[in-house]
């Protein structure tokens, strides 16, 4: 088990119908990421009801609970405005999910099937800012992402060689530290260029970010 890495964001919630998996899970979230607070319920209408009432900062959620959709639990939230971070659990993964989860800004979608350090590994890469899609599901391009009025597809000519260059990367679901690695440069840096990026772009989000790059050849 790797050391206990604090997390910056302080609330969990979690959402699994499934008691001893919920409470395995639960268990080794706390361990590793050592949030605040963590809150996990059994019915999707509870949690929903808990994340209106007092936004967490991560919420992980499976796809199919017997009360609700977890996708559903995200509409609800997105429409209220709120920017929590999410990442989606299902043990009957589909091709076309990855795709339609992040439409919704879903950023880590994981098979359940996979280890328990998979889904430690989507939690750390959704917190520090990245994209975590489960290897068994490659994320297709949607067709409604070349028509998606919400998208620029002008604004590519507005970056710089490197800033493309980061830009690819961070589609793929690198967070900084691996574009870093990858480039030559500091995460600092790297964060300075993702800033200024989404600026440029006037996007808000690495899942829109995403999007934007699909749209405009850029993944």
């Amino acid at each position: 088990m790797p050391a206990a890495l604090p997390s910056s964001a302080q609330t969990f919630v979690l959402v699994d119908d499934t008691a001893t998996f919920r409470g395995l899970l639960k268990d080794a979230l706390q361990r590793r990421f050592q949030p605040k607070v963590f809150r996990d319920f059994g019915d999707g209408c509870d949690a929903l009801a808990s994340c209106l009432a007092q936004p967490p900062d991560l919420l992980i959620a499976d796809l199919y609970l017997r009360d609700m959709d977890g996708r559903d639990i995200v509409r609800a939230l997105r429409q209220k405005g709120l920017a929590t971070k999410v990442v989606i659990l299902t043990a009957h993964p589909e091709a076309q999910l990855p795709a339609e989860l992040v439409s919704l800004g879903v950023a880590g979608f994981v098979d359940k099937n996979s280890p328990l350090e998979q889904i430690d590994r989507a939690v750390q890469c959704v917190l520090e800012g990245g994209m975590f899609f489960s290897a068994t599901v490659p994320p297709p391009v949607p067709s409604s992402l070349a028509s998606e009025p919400a998208l620029p597809r002008a604004g590519a000519e507005l970056l710089s060689e490197r800033e493309q260059e980061v830009v690819r990367l961070v589609a793929r679901g690198l967070v900084s530290k691996e574009v870093a690695d990858q480039l030559g440069l500091s995460a600092r840096t790297v964060e300075k260029h993702r800033a200024r990026i989404l600026a440029k772009l006037g996007l808000h989000d690495v899942p829109t970010l995403v999007r934007w790059c699909l749209r405009n050849g850029l993944g």
